[in-house]
């Protein structure tokens, strides 16, 4: 009988977590993954076998001297550049999959530009996390988490959270110590430290067709893809069977300039992805039916009806300046302070209307928030500081020396002295008690 032999990988082949849904894995994550699957730190699997594949003396120069040029493009490698389709291929080679394309936005290539399309920094789940982690699941960052227009998550109606809750940083979106589920920053769960906010119904109706649409989209098998022609001619068929060539009055109706408008429908220019959610949303229909059926079923009387409520709605939104005052004098005397994207959210007010009508109150609130943050981060870097003497002293007791990885494994902190302020309290205490690193005490002393 004739068997065939598959060769073995140079890295695990581990199975991206749900391939093909709108919950797949994003290539980001999986490479974390890896890296933590065989024990080490993402900067080794990137300096010592990813980028020696990649034959680029520019990466292996910066991998050499320490440098981010490979942490900085990283930002797009959940995209469709060059260096996404590349990092596919390198670790396709290494683990031997096929399937790692789906990890990405390459199916949206030929339908939406980059602009405005990926997020700068990492957000998440809380709740989504917790819940892996309590069910002992693998914890994994979705791709869908890191498309710019994604701001919750629809299972647990809550925003993602863009701020470490312990140390209040924003996280990268790849560095060289990521571990899942953890803050690369203080290496701290980044489970929710407080009450999650509600999402008002009229943000929730704009949020969950956003989330529910590009969950559609990356859940399409690989082989089904769009090009920017459709978008055009789809709003050709609009523009001349139910506005009858009049741009102007098609562009009123979307809520944007007709200049922008006719460049869509020339070809000469590409509406972002959240620019094709709106007009969808406008047209009170989804991004799949808008990208592949006839739109013969809308009619003018449809369209003048979703204009008529969307005109309603303004009606009802005109601003109630006594009672958004006096909403604001309550919020400063909240206990602990909240921001101002929070105060806007539980308003229901856009803050630049708040900040226009009350600047104020505004300027009085995000101050004291940023009190409390800086404050929380002071009492937090005094704890460990507290932390790192004990286990300093207890070691040199022990008369063992204390070194930073000694100090991280007596306190069960990995990484706690990855941070500057705290590093330089650890290296005075060093030399407060003669101690030179990695010798043990000055010569004169007794040891």
């Amino acid at each position: 009988m004739l068997t065939i032999q598959v060769p073995r990988s140079i890295l695990y082949n581990i199975e991206p977590i749900e391939i093909e849904t709108g919950l797949v894995e994003s290539l980001s994550s999986y490479l974390i993954r890896l890296s933590y699957e065989h024990n080490i730190n993402v900067s080794h699997l990137v300096n010592k076998i990813v980028i020696p594949e990649m034959n680029k003396d520019y990466l292996e120069r910066s991998s050499k001297y320490g440098g981010n040029s490979f942490y900085e493009g990283a930002k797009t490698i959940n995209g469709y550049t060059d260096n996404s389709t590349e990092l596919v291929y390198i670790l396709g080679k290494l683990t031997s999959r096929i399937d790692l394309t789906s990890l990405t936005l390459f199916k949206l290539k030929d339908l939406v530009p980059l602009r405005n399309l990926l997020k700068e920094t990492f957000s998440w789940c809380p709740e989504c996390i917790k819940n892996w982690k309590d069910s002992h699941k693998s914890i994994y960052y979705p791709l869908v988490w890191y498309i710019k227009s994604i701001k919750i998550c629809f299972e647990h109606k809550c925003y993602l959270l863009e701020n470490c809750p312990r140390c209040y940083r924003k996280i990268d979106i790849l560095r060289r110590q990521m571990i899942p589920g953890h803050c690369p920053n203080c290496f701290n769960l980044l489970i929710q430290g407080q009450v999650i906010k509600e999402i008002n119904n009229q943000e929730w109706e704009w949020h969950s067709f956003v989330y529910l649409n590009i969950e559609s989209l990356i859940g399409l098998n690989s082989s089904k893809l769009f090009t920017k022609e459709i978008v055009s001619k789809q709003l050709n068929y609009i523009n001349h069977y139910l506005f009858s060539d009049n741009v102007p009055n098609f562009a009123e109706f979307l809520s944007i300039p007709k200049s922008t408008l006719r460049a869509w429908i020339k070809l000469e220019n590409t509406p972002t992805l959240e620019g094709l959610l709106k007009i969808c949303f406008k047209l009170d229909t989804t991004i799949l039916d808008f990208l592949t059926k006839s739109l013969q079923n809308l009619t003018i009387s449809h369209l003048v009806e979703i204009a008529k409520t969307d005109n309603e709605k303004v009606i009802r939104r005109r601003l109630n300046l006594v009672s958004i005052e006096n909403s604001l004098k309550e919020i400063l005397k909240c206990d602990p302070p909240i921001s101002m994207a929070a105060t806007a959210r539980i308003i229901d007010r856009d803050k630049r209307v708040l900040y226009r009508n009350f600047p104020e109150y505004c300027k009085q609130i995000s101050n004291r928030y940023r009190e409390y943050i800086n404050q929380k981060s002071k009492q937090r870097i005094e704890e460990l500081k507290k932390e790192i003497q004990k286990a300093f002293y207890s070691l040199v007791n022990e008369g063992i020396y204390p070194s930073s990885g000694k100090i991280q494994i007596k306190t069960n902190r990995k990484g706690l002295l990855k941070e500057r302020i705290l590093q330089e309290y650890w290296k005075d205490l060093l030399a407060q008690n003669n101690f030179y690193r990695g010798k043990g005490r000055n010569s004169n002393d007794e040891q």
